[in-house]
């Protein structure tokens, strides 16, 4: 995830305790592996901290996923999609296959770690959780690979590179990461700052995506004039002014960024990438472009236009999946631990959606602010801080949800 606006999630949610206890609603074999590992689990998510590798370099901590997961019992696929790692689980009865990602990457920081492990690598750290995600992602693992015997289906751990620059996803994609069989769900975490034992996510548009318009310019009359209607058009679709940048916004947002032109051997190219809210919203910008934009074009002048969609896809989730998802975590923890926006949040995106285009998914985040203790998970800010109690919470929520996708025939 890039960008660090998830402060201002934090704002829209109601407050609600961090749970006190862990009610034993996972099959006793499951809830003892993730219990009794806790520790384990903390020891490697800080030395994943310490030896954090940025998007495309991540083989030190593929090469850790790729070994724990073998040592499951996994079958398992390394340098899928650059350095991203399949992990399948068979389970003993027959049941769907489900899927479950997490993202390995680093980024770049200076910024001193706050952290009592720190980072020791220079300049490189993680300030986004994925450390975290890694280590809640092979959490997943070995508890289900414990009663492996019971287990009515297949799960697809997908370990992915480069999710910062948002290419990881539909890299592993492309390298088949969903082959031979598709997988019928898809869910993931990702860190924000609400307090540890929380969890938000929302019906449909999570996360906004990101489509790009380029509009070619060629001809001997006024390709100026013609190029400044362009922008003025282009401008006049953004729904919102930049401040929304830095809040949640409905879901017709729209927010665009030019980028400059540049000459071409018969006239400009230039083009700007669009924030959109929402499925219906891609659409009918999409739709407005190619039909709006030619017009603009005059004596002498043509204007041509090529539209992208989802450069990154965002995060839409699936309703009903939702419910069911939300129905086990709160068996866990009670109907308050999970909480649900209502507005879409468009300063940033994630490209777990890019696997949403193929099956149907969720994502929740995933809190890890402690306010006793005065830390905020602000993913990106460079004092980002999270509490390590949310990996026990957040491998006993997914693994219940994973579950309860498992016991649908």
């Amino acid at each position: 995830m890039r960008i660090p606006f998830l402060a201002l999630l934090a704002l829209s949610f109601a407050i609600m305790a961090t749970p006190g206890h862990l009610p034993a609603q996972l099959p006793a074999a499951v809830d003892r592996v993730l219990t009794r590992g806790d520790s384990a689990f903390i020891a490697l998510r800080r030395d994943l901290h310490q030896h954090p590798e940025l998007s495309g370099e991540e083989s030190r901590t593929a090469g850790i996923v790729a070994r724990r997961l073998t040592e499951l019992g996994l079958d398992v696929r390394t340098s899928v999609g650059g350095y991203g790692v399949v992990g399948i689980l068979r389970g003993g009865r027959p049941g769907p296959l489900v899927a479950y990602r997490a993202d390995m990457d680093a980024v770049r920081s200076d910024a001193p770690d706050p952290a009592g492990f720190s980072s020791l690598t220079r300049g490189v750290r993680h300030i986004c959780g994925h450390d975290l995600h890694t280590t809640i992602g092979l959490a997943i693992a070995a508890a289900l690979a414990a009663d492996r015997h019971e287990l009515a289906g297949t799960v697809i751990f997908l370990f992915q590179p480069a999710e910062e620059r948002a290419q990881g996803a539909e890299g592993m994609l492309e390298d088949g990461a969903f082959l031979p069989e598709r997988p019928v769900a898809i869910y993931a975490l990702h860190t924000a700052p609400l307090e540890v034992g929380r969890f938000a996510t929302n019906f449909g548009p999570l996360m906004a995506g990101h489509d790009r318009v380029l509009i070619s310019i060629s001809g001997n009359g006024d390709l100026r004039a013609v190029a400044d209607s362009a922008r003025a058009w282009l401008a006049s679709i953004a729904t919102v002014g930049e401040e929304r940048r830095f809040q949640p916004a409905p879901p017709t947002f729209v927010m665009v960024q030019g980028f400059p032109d540049r000459p071409t051997a018969d006239g400009i190219q230039f083009g700007a990438d669009l924030t959109l809210a929402s499925p219906a919203v891609r659409a009918a910008v999409k739709a407005r472009s190619q039909r709006e934009l030619p017009r603009l074009g005059r004596e002498g002048v043509t204007v041509r236009v090529a539209y992208q969609e989802k450069a990154i896809a965002g995060v839409t989730n699936d309703s009903a999946l939702v419910v069911r998802a939300d129905r086990a975590i709160r068996a866990l923890y009670g109907d308050a631990a999970v909480d649900h926006t209502t507005t879409v949040l468009p300063a940033f995106s994630e490209d777990f959606g890019a696997f949403q285009t193929e099956v149907p998914g969720v994502m929740y985040f995933l809190g890890v602010n402690n306010e006793a203790k005065g830390t905020v998970g602000m993913p990106h800010s460079p004092n980002y801080v999270a509490d390590e109690g949310a990996i026990l919470i957040g491998a006993r929520a997914m693994t219940a949800v994973l579950l309860e996708r498992l016991s649908l025939r």
